[in-house]
């Protein structure tokens, strides 16, 4: 089976492909899905700290060169997170299906099945870039420019969309966790709800940091 069908398996029948790469997990496929991933996070990284000087006061007069660290900081950091994400994800969900009685293995077979689940956060990296090439409507002038830009009605859709492509990553990730730890689908869905449930966390907390909450 090519790399392609997985992908599109994965993506009409999450059950039955995540049980074929529960059996025959290829860690080079789920490196290219967080490769590409982490492409689209470096290019809508680069869109910001580009737009920046544009939409926040003071930032135009800063020197060239530091708004060119600025932005090659951000794409680097935005090219070695996923890669560090996917690393410490799979780390927590092996040991909590351990915990549960999981009898799956961390490399290659859960490492490659947390990287596929991570393949629909690839379309939210894509409307992440068309939501930052529209940040030149916006204007941001003082120090409320961070809560306009969360209460912005763009932002608000883009996030919505976002919690909905994270639920959608658990399901698949629920689905891996079943096949290769031959756990209880109870204590699959509890261990697979772990990212989404701190994705939840962190967006509440930092609307609360802000005051839209």
């Amino acid at each position: 089976m090519s790399f392609v069908e997985r992908v599109k398996g994965i993506i009409s029948e999450p059950k039955k492909y995540m049980n074929n790469i529960s059996d025959q997990p290829m860690i080079e496929e789920a490196v290219m899905i967080i490769g590409i991933y982490a492409i689209i996070t470096a290019i809508g990284a680069y869109i910001q700290t580009y737009k920046m000087p544009n939409n926040f006061q003071g930032l135009d007069n800063m020197p060239y060169s530091m708004q060119s660290l600025i932005t090659i900081s951000a794409i680097i950091a935005a090219l070695i997170m996923p890669f560090i994400v996917w690393i410490i994800v799979t780390g927590v969900i092996h040991l909590s299906s351990i915990a549960a009685g999981g009898e799956g293995k961390f490399y290659p077979q859960m490492m490659t099945i947390v990287g596929f689940s991570m393949l629909p956060l690839i379309f939210n990296g894509i409307i992440s870039i068309g939501f930052s090439s529209m940040m030149e409507t916006m204007n941001f002038t003082d120090a409320t420019a961070l809560k306009e830009l969360y209460s912005n009605p763009y932002f608000l859709v883009q996030m919505l969309v976002g919690i909905i492509i994270d639920v959608w990553s658990t399901i698949i990730l629920y689905f891996g966790i079943m096949s290769a730890q031959k756990v209880s689908s109870n204590s699959s869905a509890i261990i697979a709800a772990i990212p989404l449930l701190f994705s939840v966390i962190s967006l509440i907390f930092t609307f609360r940091v802000i005051g839209i909450i």
